[in-house]
């Protein structure tokens, strides 16, 4: 069997700067969101129904609180692989939640990732699509990434990568959403 060389697991500081960015924006978007409303997020987490309702005036706080400052460490070089990992933790339990309620049937619950009053239910592409982004959270965390000299192409290439890839997430979730609301009527 053939040893692979360090140098395979790098990554270049353009597409990890990009992976970096996006998730950071996820994170602070996240956030954000649910300290806006930390009364509709507390009843978001209890219609999971998979902690103990003492535990949600605690979760509600705690959660927000923590992908705030996933946002901040995925920005700090030396907090990145923690935040990183802990990130993709945070992302595979939440998948978790949803496939478990998924698995009793209850695919009417509001997921709380389109912002509240932006009704928009669990289903198994959100478990995918938190899957990917654990990957990519560890990626971007994990991963050492190459050493070389950056240019003005490479800033120009990571601001237009992270607005692609938030333009491909606002348009995945906008076509979910419409299939959820055509699924209805069908």
């Amino acid at each position: 069997m053939m040893a692979m060389s360090a140098a395979a697991w790098t990554i270049d500081p353009v597409p990890a700067a990009i992976m970096t960015l996006s998730l950071a924006a996820l994170w602070l978007a996240a956030g954000l969101h649910k300290l806006a409303d930390l009364k509709a997020f507390e009843r978001s987490l209890e219609a999971y129904d998979i902690a103990p309702r003492a535990m949600l005036p605690l979760l509600g706080r705690l959660l927000p609180a923590l992908e705030l400052a996933l946002a901040a460490g995925l920005l700090i070089a030396r907090a990145r692989p923690v935040a990183g990992a802990v990130g993709a933790l945070l992302l595979t339990g939440y998948g978790a939640a949803i496939v478990f309620n998924l698995r009793r049937g209850r695919r009417d619950l509001d997921c709380g990732c389109m912002g509240f009053g932006a009704r928009s239910q669990i289903s198994p592409a959100l478990v995918w699509r938190n899957a990917i982004a654990a990957v990519a959270s560890l990626s971007a965390g994990l991963l050492p990434r190459t050493e070389r000299l950056s240019g003005w192409m490479d800033a120009w290439t990571i601001v237009a990568g992270v607005v692609v890839i938030a333009l491909l997430y606002l348009a995945m979730e906008g076509l979910r959403a419409a299939a959820q609301r055509f699924s209805r009527y069908g």
